[in-house]
């Protein structure tokens, strides 16, 4: 169980990711490969027979969980806008929905993609790898931040997602529920590229 664990991090993340970097996929086509993972992911659901409960597509604990969430997604937003705002000294960038309205309508479902790989899928894997759950977190953060080194290689931009990475692994650790996971993930991406996180266009960057 743990090899076959192992292999399947590695297909679904570390080699499309690889791939990607090294250019011998085109960056253009990183949107594809993000859902070729998905399309993936969701053939060894259907293989291994997981349920939505499994995945943390759950309804049953709503009551139970929002509130938490609520307070998450508060806290970790206010956390964002201070560094951005006060710490980084970044400037707004509203223009930006204007100017790429296609990413409106594509951004909360490209964030349950992520949330249905990364939290819903790979953190029961990661639990087949690991005993300890700080390690299963710490893990699951830098797979999630690797996906993004295709955006960005802007050091604050990839140490922000490995800190937002480690705090969603966490709470959905403690509070399994994806569509919640998935609304404070949406949240904070948004009012992070609000400051500019994320918005260089990542082909324009030589690689060292």
């Amino acid at each position: 169980m743990m090899l076959i664990s192992i292999l399947q991090v590695i297909l679904i993340i570390i080699l499309p990711v690889f791939l990607l970097y090294k250019r011998i996929i085109p960056y253009k086509y990183k949107l594809h490969v993000l859902f070729s993972i998905f399309l993936l992911v969701l053939f060894f659901v259907l293989i291994e027979g997981l349920t939505l409960k499994d995945l943390g597509i759950r309804f049953d604990n709503i009551t139970q969980q929002i509130f938490p969430y609520i307070a998450f997604t508060i806290l970790v937003s206010f956390g964002i806008y201070y560094l951005s705002k006060h710490i980084l000294k970044r400037k707004h960038y509203i223009s930006y929905w204007s100017e790429k309205k296609f990413h409106i309508l594509v951004f909360i479902p490209l964030c349950f993609i992520q949330e249905f790989i990364f939290r819903g899928y790979l953190i029961p894997k990661l639990f087949d790898i690991f005993t300890s759950s700080i390690i299963v977190v710490f893990v699951n953060a830098l797979l999630f931040m690797s996906i993004h080194i295709i955006y960005s290689v802007k050091r604050i931009d990839l140490l922000f997602v490995f800190l937002e990475g480690f705090l969603l692994a966490m709470i959905y650790i403690f509070y399994p529920n994806l569509l919640f996971v998935t609304i404070a993930h949406s949240i904070h991406n948004f009012i992070a590229i609000f400051f500019k996180f994320f918005t260089e266009d990542r082909k324009i960057i030589k690689l060292s």
